[in-house]
C-alpha cells in the first residue's frame, strides 16, 4: 500500500530520478544496483544475527534505497528487461527471508511465529506470481499487479520495528505478536490478490 502512495508522489519520483542518473553517470547499471542491494540485505541479516541492530537497520536502509531506484535506472536508460525483473523479484525474496532469519535466530520465542510468517509469504508470492503470469502483461514491470494491503515498504518497516523490539529486553515479548499480526495481514493481502485474479481471469 505504501509503495503505491510513495510512487504517486512527484517529489519522491524526482529524488529517485536524480539518484538513478547519478548512479548511471558513475557506471552503475540497474542490475548492478539490484545485486548491490542484495549484498547489503545479506549484510543486514548478518548484523541482525550478531545482535547489531543499528548496523542492521543501516544496511537494510541502503538495500531498500537501491531496490527503490534500480527500476528507475533501467527506465531512465531505456534498458528495462525481463531479466531485470527476475533479478529484482529474486533479490527481494532473498533479502526478506535472510533478514527474518537473522532477527529470529536469537530468540527461540520467535521460531514458530516467524515460521508462520514465512509460510504466509510463500502462499502470497505464489498467488502474486501465478495470477500475474496468467494476466496479460501491459506495463514495463515483469508482473503488473494492483496494490495490496502489504507491499515491500510495509515489510521493511516490520523488519525495523521487530529488530528494535527484539533489541529491548522489556519489549521482546511483543515480538511473536508482531509476527502474528504481520501474518494476518499477509493472509488478507493474499486473499485480496486472489479475488482480484479470479475476477480478472474470468473477464478475459
Amino acid at each position: 500500500m505504501l509503495d503505491t502512495v510513495l510512487a504517486a508522489n512527484s517529489d519522491i519520483r524526482r529524488v529517485q530520478s536524480l539518484a538513478a542518473r547519478a548512479l548511471s553517470r558513475i557506471g552503475i547499471s540497474a542490475n548492478a544496483a539490484t545485486i548491490a542491494g542484495t549484498i547489503m540485505g545479506v549484510a543486514a541479516a548478518i548484523e541482525f544475527g550478531r545482535g547489531s541492530t543499528t548496523a542492521g537497520i543501516a544496511a537494510l536502509a541502503i538495500s531498500a534505497a537501491l531496490d527503490a531506484i534500480d527500476g528507475t535506472i533501467a527506465r531512465e536508460a531505456g534498458a528495462s528487461s525481463p531479466l531485470g525483473g527476475v533479478l529484482d523479484l529474486t533479490s527481494d525474496r532473498v533479502v526478506e527471508i535472510l533478514v527474518i532469519v537473522g532477527i529470529a535466530q536469537r530468540d527461540s520465542a520467535l521460531f514458530f511465529p516467524a515460521l508462520l510468517l514465512v509460510g504466509s509469504w510463500y502462499v502470497n508470492i505464489t498467488i502474486f506470481l501465478a495470477v500475474g503470469a496468467a494476466l496479460d502483461r501491459e506495463g514495463p514491470k515483469l508482473i503488473d499487479y494492483p496494490p495490496g494491503i502489504l507491499e515491500r515498504s510495509e515489510a521493511l518497516i516490520f523488519f525495523v520495528v521487530l529488530a528494535i523490539v527484539e533489541a529491548a529486553p522489556l519489549a521482546r515479548p511483543l515480538g511473536p505478536y508482531l509476527c502474528y499480526a504481520m501474518t494476518a495481514m499477509e493472509i488478507a493481502t493474499g486473499v485480496q490478490r486472489l479475488i482480484f485474479g479470479v475476477r480478472m481471469l474470468r473477464a478475459q
